[in-house]
């Protein structure tokens, strides 16, 4: 039997920042506040609520991953990489 070649799927590329006009973009969103459609105490209010989500998720996010690296190195004797450094906290504690 012969085999049957499929055709390739085609897939478009979006389109990249750089074809944005951020000035026209500007204008917009400043049009958006002056005509009423949108409070803006209230848009400011939940851009800022919404920075401090993201920095409280930033900080809780890495403190977990720092917990884990931690656990995980608490199954090794000892670290190759850190050996001289953690020898040297060892000493300095033992004098």
């Amino acid at each position: 039997m012969a085999s049957v070649k499929k055709p390739k799927a085609t897939v478009k590329k979006p389109a990249k920042h750089e074809d944005v006009d951020y000035e026209k973009l500007g204008r917009v969103l400043a049009n958006v506040y002056e005509t009423g459609y949108l409070d803006a105490n209230r848009a400011y209010r939940m851009s800022f609520i919404k920075g401090m989500l993201g920095g409280f998720g930033g900080v809780l996010g890495a403190t977990v991953l720092i917990a884990l690296l931690l656990w995980f190195l608490s199954f090794f004797n000892e670290v190759p990489f850190i050996q001289k450094v953690t020898h040297a906290i060892v000493q300095s504690q033992s004098k």
